[in-house]
């Protein structure tokens, strides 16, 4: 996971609820997450007791909500007793209730409970009008939003109220502030490569990561179908680390056939995710063999396969347009076999470029390949 400063500017999206009838408000409880990674979907749901009394015209609810200026809101409704989905209120906009004393909900808000530096108020307002009722009612106020990548701790508010009503009375509305929620980093480990190489009855893997924050390890699986996978193995991490880090794991006393691997990375917190599968065809080709790199063209990352009849130094080297050298993928020894090397061009310019693969073989043999491959950002 790639580290983050936790200094960072916070916004408060603020929710302004408006209940659909000329009564009280009290917000009875606010069921927020305390924490949440960095460009996670989070719910925050209300509960709103509301006592009615009558009244002739339909209402419509306005909710306002307070939140970081670099976070969004992707859905606000009611359900309960009352159901129905919100609409975003235009700052600029009036609302729909007939004679309303607010028709500018934002500025109404930010006069009333300032935002502050780096947060806004964001306003919805129920999507058609309800009869008001007599009776006091509990509803449910759902709040989906997703959070920016920015870390730290954020206050979050939000408020309930009839569209009809003003801040004259305090009984017609109510507010919630200082709900705090903590963001921290967005992905646990930044992994850079995954790749297989084959030797004598056995499977070695190997991958890189950039970073890690609260790794716990990787546990290898493994699968013969594609489909059923099973754990095999497990490596540690290392915790967290703004330095690149290599781990290899090998799977010893295979019989032919394909093989299908992937990786399971875990945090400390139990969270966990998988890497993408990485296909191993089990046995010795008889040439060398290099196949066109997948996909091509390709953003930012592609996949470079090649086939090894004796164990062989291998070198494969990137050339530019012009004939430059730009990289050196890699330069190793590696066993006898089919292998895979990921590799990722987010360094360089779009444009078509040259990769050689030189192997020399511990027999004395001799192999040189060249192929284009294209970058397309």
């Amino acid at each position: 996971m790639q580290s983050r400063n936790t200094m960072v500017t916070a916004v408060i999206a603020a929710i302004t609820v408006a209940v659909f009838l000329a009564g009280c408000f009290i917000i009875v409880l606010v069921n927020q997450p305390s924490s949440a990674l960095g460009g996670e979907q989070i719910t925050t749901t209300l509960t709103v007791s509301v006592e009615g009394q009558s009244d002739a015209n339909p209402h419509y609810g306005i909710v306002g909500i307070l939140i970081p200026n670099d976070w969004t809101i992707d859905s606000v409704y009611f359900s309960g007793g009352y159901t129905d989905y919100m609409t975003f209120l235009h700052p600029d906009s009036s609302d729909a209730e007939p004679g309303g004393q607010v028709d500018f909900w934002a500025d109404s808000l930010e006069g009333r409970y300032p935002s502050g530096a780096n947060y806004m108020w964001v306003v919805y307002q129920s999507s058609q009008s309800h009869a008001t009722l007599v009776d006091t009612v509990d509803v449910t106020l759902s709040i989906i939003m997703t959070t920016a990548l920015t870390q730290g701790d954020f206050d979050l508010g939000y408020f309930v109220t009839n569209a009809s009503l003003d801040f004259s009375d305090s009984t017609w509305y109510d507010v919630s502030l200082d709900n705090q929620i903590t963001i921290s980093g967005v992905v646990p480990v930044e992994l850079t490569s995954f790749s297989a190489s084959v030797g004598k009855n056995e499977v070695t893997l190997n991958w890189e990561t950039a970073t890690e924050t609260n790794n716990r390890g990787f546990e290898i699986e493994r699968s013969i179908d594609n489909s059923k996978f099973s754990t095999i193995g497990f490596v540690h991490g290392k915790g967290t680390t703004t330095e690149s880090s290599k781990y290899n794991y090998v799977d010893k006393n295979l019989t032919g056939g394909f093989y299908y691997y992937r990786l399971k990375q875990i945090d400390l917190d139990g969270r966990y995710e998988y890497s993408k599968i990485v296909e191993v065809n089990f046995s010795v080709p008889i040439e060398y063999r290099v196949s066109q790199n997948y996909p091509n063209p390709f953003n930012p990352s592609t996949s470079i396969e090649f086939a090894l009849p004796v164990e062989a130094k291998v070198i494969i080297t990137l050339y530019n347009s012009i004939g430059e050298k730009v990289a050196e993928i890699t330069n190793a020894e590696f066993n006898a076999g089919r292998h895979i090397l990921d590799f990722n061009a987010a360094n360089l310019s779009s444009g078509t470029y040259i990769y050689t693969v030189s192997a020399e073989g511990i027999d004395g043999s001799r192999f040189v390949q060249s192929n284009k491959m294209i970058l397309m950002k």
